[in-house]
């Protein structure tokens, strides 16, 4: 083989070995790799969003292995076959590839000449904030009238003179008070426009006459037309609406297909283009792959947790059992229901019929007993009130203040129920602190159990050049 050869065979060779360095393994969490780039675009991201002091690579690192292998249970589970997990990923990957598969400079171009239109016709006068005392006036009044008219306009304006403010010759001369509202150029009659934006702010205006009326103006404060990259957003949104966007595409399109292979067309150069979007754009992968085992995360915490949780009667007020007492009251509750009602009787019949009743059971006992052509005549509220929290409940179980606003439609109010003094009876007294603490201990389980069925191996090496290298 020739030197040359082998030279440029060690080139390439180099090359690879550089390319595989450059974002190498930092860690292994069952057999399946994560890249250092990965970790540093979570960690950064994580502490772009916190308030308080930012988390280093390894105290972030065990928050992360945890995640990664619920991520990893997930696919173990399959969720990530589903027919419903395919699609909805499919269709948030197509939301998101859109701004890459555009050409992005004829987008840039339309925006800019949008602004500047625009700018060109605001940019001089900027916006004003007014508000006007308005005298109305047909085209066809006689003289008299117009005269009566503007008689008004007069007075209004000499009571600003002498020091009226502009609030109480409103009240004297408009049914209504009138909108303040922010103008440029060319959104109302000229005599208007030319009479507001010659003001200062603070100022106000002689009677103006228009083809609507006479018009006393005020106006408030005055803002500059602002840069483009203050509008360019509104400005894409726009241009969305008007296909604008579409367009920008078949031009991406078209460009690509031009240096393909003779006759390809520009859909199935955009094909190819977003094929390669994961590895064309590092920034666009990284997304992609959170929002997939973001999802993967969510589910898989939903059905070993979260729903598991909620559900798991025995499995709450065996926990509740187990932690009583860290659920006693600070003071009296009230479990039971405030009814509404019109009928004096029929507040007694739902009273007694719900006495002795379970609590979840009120709403089918009132249904089956208080339903007239499939309308409902009794309203109830059920639930464990503490001392403040309602104020019928405060009035008829706790005999403190005078009740509360009934309910549209009602004219009475009564309870029906019972008092737990120091403690909850049962765990549904205090289902959402039991619900919430024993998720927190099924994570926990959960999370051994995954720690002891995938294996994490580590890099220190490679953790100690995070955001380093």
């Amino acid at each position: 083989m020739k030197k040359s050869s082998v030279l440029g065979l060690m080139f390439l060779a180099s090359v690879s070995m550089m390319g595989q360095s450059a974002d190498p393994v930092l860690m292994k969490i069952g057999g399946e790799e994560v890249k250092r780039s990965e970790f540093e675009y979570a960690l950064n991201k994580n502490n772009a969003t916190l308030e308080g002091k930012a988390k280093g690579a390894k105290e972030y690192l065990p928050m992360y292995i945890d995640f990664k292998l619920k991520v990893a249970e997930a696919k173990a589970q399959g969720i990530d076959t589903l027919s419903t997990f395919i699609e909805e990923f499919k269709a948030d990957r197509a939301r998101q590839a859109e701004d890459y598969l555009i050409d992005k400079d004829y987008m840039e171009r339309e925006a800019y000449n949008m602004y500047a239109k625009d700018s060109a016709t605001i940019g001089r006068d900027g916006f004003i904030k007014v508000a006007q005392v308005m005298f109305p006036m047909r085209q066809d009044v006689s003289p008299e009238q117009r005269a009566a008219i503007r008689a008004k306009a007069d007075s209004a304006f000499q009571m600003l003179n002498n020091g009226a403010t502009f609030d109480a010759v409103v009240q004297k001369y408009m049914q209504t008070t009138p909108d303040t509202i922010e103008i440029i150029r060319g959104q109302a009659f000229k005599e208007f426009e030319d009479a507001a934006f010659a003001l200062k702010d603070g100022g106000f205006s002689h009677p103006v006459l228009s083809p609507a009326g006479y018009h006393i103006i005020k106006r408030f404060s005055h803002r500059p037309f602002g840069s483009y990259q203050k509008y360019r957003a509104n400005i894409m949104s726009i241009l969305e609406k008007r296909n604008v966007k579409t367009i920008a595409r078949y031009r991406l399109g078209y460009q690509l297909a031009a240096k393909m292979a003779p006759g390809t067309t520009p859909e199935e150069a955009l094909a190819r283009e977003d094929s390669l979007l994961e590895t064309k754009y590092p920034e666009f992968g990284n997304l992609m792959r959170e929002y997939r085992d973001g999802l993967l995360f969510f589910e898989v915490s939903n059905r070993e947790v979260w729903q598991k949780a909620s559900i798991d009667e025995k499995g709450l007020e065996k926990f509740f059992k187990k932690n009583k007492k860290k659920y006693k009251f600070d003071a009296p509750h009230f479990r039971g229901a405030v009814i509404y009602s019109n009928s004096e009787e029929e507040l007694r019949k739902a009273q007694e019929l719900l006495k002795n009743a379970a609590i979840d059971e009120y709403k089918s006992i009132v249904e089956a007993n208080f339903t007239k052509d499939s309308v409902c005549t009794i309203r109830l509220e059920a639930g464990v009130f503490p001392i403040g929290e309602n104020a019928w409940v405060d009035k008829e179980v706790f005999g403190q203040g005078k009740g509360g606003r009934l309910k549209k439609g009602y004219t009475m109010a009564g309870t029906v129920g019972k008092i737990l003094k120091k403690k909850p009876e049962s765990y549904k007294d205090v289902n959402g602190l039991v619900v919430n603490d024993y998720q927190q201990q099924l994570e926990k389980e959960w999370l051994k159990t995954l720690h002891k069925k995938y294996k994490v191996e580590v890099y220190q090496d490679i953790l100690k050049t995070v955001n380093n290298h």
